[in-house]
């Protein structure tokens, strides 16, 4: 046998004594228990503090005002994510609409003109989102809210574009320049009976 293979059995027969000292009581149970297989180790997830709360409440108030009125040319849109970051609209048509660079972000926000966004229809949009739920997760955090299209001066975007238009899901991280966007996905056909728990996504977002 190689020296290899000779490892290998020395290993395998260690740890079957070890089961097999813990079972019968031969072995000290923290020494059994070392030479055992170990499960992975969870990740921690840090609790937010009140201000972070706070925080992310403001960058998402931040976010649509800078989407709505194409502040600094869009600019100040795309600095709400950080490099890479992404805003996807899904329809559940599984043809998402996403925008992940800093120009299209820009875009997204009626940049770098702002001239569309000045300009019926567009300016009678509004974004709100309402009843935010905000929840740690390993790496920042997560947010649920209603994605909310508010009339402006009595007029609409559109007439099936509306009060409740789906919900926000959010991640964010905190950066040295504070809280930013990892992402906002807007679902506007949002089913409310299959969204899952706030736990479960990204793998399971509703469509």
């Amino acid at each position: 046998m190689s020296a290899s293979g000779r490892r290998s059995c020395s290993s395998w027969r260690a740890k079957l004594r070890a089961g097999v000292g813990v079972a019968l009581g031969l072995l000290p149970l923290p020494l059994a228990l070392s030479a055992l297989p170990q499960p992975p180790m969870a990740q921690s997830v840090a609790a937010l503090s009140a201000t972070d709360y706070i925080e992310i409440e403001q960058l998402v108030h931040r976010l649509h005002s800078a989407l709505d009125y194409c502040t600094n040319g869009g600019r100040d849109f795309a600095d709400l994510f950080v490099p890479g970051g992404q805003y996807i609209i899904d329809s559940g048509d599984g043809k998402p609409r996403t925008s992940n660079t800093r120009r299209q972000l820009i875009e997204l926000a009626g940049g770098p003109g702002c001239q569309r966004v000045r300009s019926p229809p567009r300016s009678y949009l509004a974004h709100v989102a309402d009843n935010l739920v905000i929840e740690p997760v390993p790496g920042g955090a997560r947010g649920t809210s209603y994605a909310i299209y508010p009339a402006a001066q009595g007029k609409y975007f559109q007439p099936d574009v509306a009060g409740q238009v789906g919900l926000y899901f959010d991640e964010y991280v905190h950066t040295n320049r504070g809280w930013r966007f990892k992402s906002r996905r807007h679902v506007p056909n949002a089913d409310r009976a299959s969204v899952p728990p706030i736990e479960r996504w990204p793998s399971e977002w509703p469509r």
